[in-house]
């Protein structure tokens, strides 16, 4: 167990407004620019090298030199065909947790249907491993201990799978303190389908980041369900979806129900009307994931051994 240290709550995290869009390699240090006045870019990061492929992703920095630092990890929706770390929301989001004093960090992974599952959570998983790296906490400024997941839609895929994968520690290499899922579909089984009405265009998505063409004869459709991965030592979830859209309210349900049958503590934020993702952080949901991060992020104090 490692001694807490303690972090002052982040006042203006969230505070503005969000732009709303649906092996390791040696760090590259492009030139910094500074956003704002309390925020510092370093675009096109190199965190890791998958079949040849770059895995880039662009850091904002809280300007002040207070560390170490909770850290976020921001990943895109896109249906998992497209999508970047610049992707709308997520480039806006990143500033704005910086702006607030939480270190952040949009990342690339690789892209369906050239790759599918599990190329994207391994590509997530390996920027999580990259972080922890003693060279980037330093220049970084992040606490290994206190590192979150923010994803949307596909995004809130990969960070719930994440999210629940391992057991123990959460400040393992492929451990993350808290996750905050905005519409994440959590049942890609043939059985989740019976979840709601699941939308076309949602279940030839899923099809798609399985590698499969159809759900009954999909041999990564459970390994690649958080729901099926839950357990006691899974970090607090923020689980925010809407009561008709892209993916059925049922899977939300199903996820924070069987959080919170082991006793990890979830936070199920349910919208009227069809808002999908990043679309559900209006200023009550930006309000809530502030508090949720403050209280089990930044000012957090739990260890796990």
């Amino acid at each position: 167990m490692k001694k807490s240290r303690p972090f002052a709550a982040s006042v203006g995290l969230l505070a503005v407004g969000l732009v709303l869009s649906g092996c390791a390699a040696a760090p590259t240090r492009p030139d910094a620019r500074v956003h704002s006045d309390s925020v510092v870019l370093q675009n096109d990061l190199q965190y890791g090298t998958a079949l040849g492929q770059k895995l880039l992703l662009n850091a904002c920095l809280p300007k002040s030199k207070t560390a170490p630092r909770a850290a976020m990890v921001l990943i895109h929706g896109g249906g998992f065909d497209s999508g970047s770390k610049d992707f709308g929301g997520m480039k806006a989001l990143c500033s704005e947790l910086a702006d607030g004093g939480i270190a952040a960090f949009s990342v690339d992974y690789r892209l369906a249907p050239k790759f599918a599952y599990p190329a994207q959570v391994n590509d997530v998983t390996e920027a999580l491993t990259w972080l922890r790296e003693p060279a980037q906490i330093a220049h970084f400024g992040i606490d290994p201990e206190r590192i979150g997941l923010f994803g949307s839609s596909a995004g809130a895929i990969i960070a719930s799978s994440i999210g629940t994968n391992g057991s123990g520690s959460l400040a393992g290499d492929d451990r993350v303190a808290a996750v905050v899922a905005m519409s994440p579909a959590v049942d890609l089984t043939e059985q989740g389908l019976l979840l709601g009405d699941p939308s076309t265009p949602a279940i030839a998505s899923i099809l798609q980041y399985l590698g499969c063409s159809d759900f009954a004869d999909c041999a990564n459709a459970r390994a690649a369900s958080p729901l099926y991965a839950v357990d006691k030592t899974d970090p607090p979830f923020y689980i925010a979806i809407s009561q008709k859209e892209l993916v059925p309210l049922e899977q939300g349900k199903a996820m924070a129900s069987a959080l919170k049958a082991v006793g990890v503590s979830v936070t199920l934020d349910v919208k009227p009307g069809k808002k999908h993702g990043l679309e559900l952080l209006d200023e009550a949901t930006r309000a809530s994931i502030r508090q949720f991060l403050v209280d089990n992020l930044v000012n957090s104090t739990r260890r796990t051994g």
